[in-house]
């Protein structure tokens, strides 16, 4: 924790700015280790006035929660990263506009659909990324698993060709890259492969209007929106976002709950030994230790939590600070998958929580048993790192492994 936030007086309310930015929040030293300083905002209040001019944090699971579900609090602003890349979205428009948008995905993703993919979609994508590593008694956890599944797994179910898949990863993660840090330089790059990810997808969309199919693409293009059917620029615009922002948040996922399994050899051998608990382990990993720790909100109301906020106020959501909110969690910063973590806010809560939250539960549970099953003896390769890191975005950039090879690993099937 740094020393500014060390100095912070504890009867610090929440109309009295301390002496924090949100840029603060975003620092080096909090990327290493954030929960510190979530401790200590939460100490604060429910509710925190930054430094920044009309800014505030909501730092404890009832604020959290509590801004989330507000219809005071808005996702609409023309300055938001996502906005100015796509235009209007899912993921910042609200009132009836958002419900017909979020009606678009609402059946590819709901959980009714979701169960089955696990055996064909998930099941296929996972072993073939396995497959790959071709009896390798080493590989990179997280450029050789987590960044791969996600993508194969997301254009399974979109209707994205085999061949695009590397190019639309790349441009994923341009994507994330200014919704992360909106400098005009990673804006520039994010447009550059945008143009390049939409001209293959009006290519797919035009194919796929010839012949629909099953995929999230061809229930689009037979789909339709409130002004009738949907023009290939509103079908570009909203798999152009869902793309980035399914395999993100999938794939930090992924390697978030390898690098906590890792780092716990006896929690390793039970799960290895019974993975039944895969799926505790991945909901307490969302909880400890989740892919996404912010988002933000404008205020357009009065009160919230007792806490009286200007109109048009700025309000950070710091989501894994409300997961290590002891008021919630017993013995929070424990890792404990035999704990109901269900009530973890890593999805978001309200109107906006995560449509794909099944999905990636289901994709991460069956990948993470797979490559378990099917890479025995699995350990931090000596003297790898495990470094998780990152504010908004947080994950390993690498993670190290090694285990022992099968004979015959082909033979091998989830």
């Amino acid at each position: 924790m740094s020393s500014a936030l060390a100095a912070i007086p504890r009867s610090a309310a929440a109309d009295q700015p301390i002496p924090v930015s949100g840029a603060c929040l975003r620092s080096p030293e909090i990327a290493r280790d954030p929960y510190p300083t979530y401790a200590h905002l939460r100490e604060l209040g429910d509710i925190v006035r930054l430094s920044n001019e009309r800014c505030y944090a909501a730092t404890t699971y009832e604020s959290v929660t509590a801004v989330l579900r507000s219809r005071q609090a808005t996702v609409e602003s023309p300055f938001r990263a996502s906005r100015v890349l796509f235009g209007r979205t899912v993921m910042d428009v609200d009132g009836d506009e958002h419900i017909q948008l979020r009606a678009l995905s609402s059946r590819a993703f709901s959980v009714a659909a979701v169960p089955a993919y696990e055996d064909t979609i998930v099941a296929e994508a996972v072993r073939a990324v396995i497959d790959d590593l071709d009896g390798r008694p080493s590989f990179d956890a997280v450029a050789d698993f987590a960044d791969r599944v996600p993508i194969a797994v997301m254009s399974a179910v979109i209707g994205v060709p085999r061949e695009l898949r590397e190019p639309f990863r790349a441009c994923s993660e341009d994507v994330i890259a200014f919704l992360d840090t909106a400098t005009p330089e990673n804006r520039d790059r994010a447009r550059t492969a945008l143009a390049r990810m939409s001209a293959d997808l009006t290519e797919v969309i035009a194919a796929t209007r010839a012949r629909p199919d099953g995929t999230l693409i061809g229930q689009l293009v037979t789909g339709t929106g409130s002004k009738g059917p949907l023009t290939d620029e509103e079908i570009l615009r909203h798999i152009g976002l869902l793309i980035p922002a399914a395999i993100d948040t999938s794939n930090r996922l992924l390697a978030n709950v390898i690098a906590c399994l890792v780092t716990r050899p006896t929690l390793l051998d039970q799960v290895t030994a019974d993975p039944r608990l895969v799926p505790g382990v991945v909901d307490e990993t969302l909880r400890f230790e989740p892919p996404i720790h912010s988002t933000v909100r404008i205020w357009t109301g009065t009160e919230v939590c007792g806490v009286t906020l200007p109109r048009g106020a700025l309000i950070t959501v710091l989501l894994a600070s409300a997961n290590r909110d002891r008021a919630v969690f017993a013995d929070p910063d424990s890792f404990d998958p035999t704990r109901d973590a269900s009530r973890h806010v890593s999805f978001g809560a309200g109107r906006h929580r995560c449509m794909g939250r099944a999905m990636a539960q289901v994709e991460v549970v069956g990948a993470i048993t797979a490559l378990l099953r099917r890479c025995p003896g699995l350990r931090l390769a000596p003297g790898a790192g495990t470094a998780i890191t990152g504010t908004a975005f947080r994950s390993p950039t690498t993670l190290p492994l090694e285990y022992t090879p099968t004979e015959h690993p082909h033979l091998e099937r989830p």
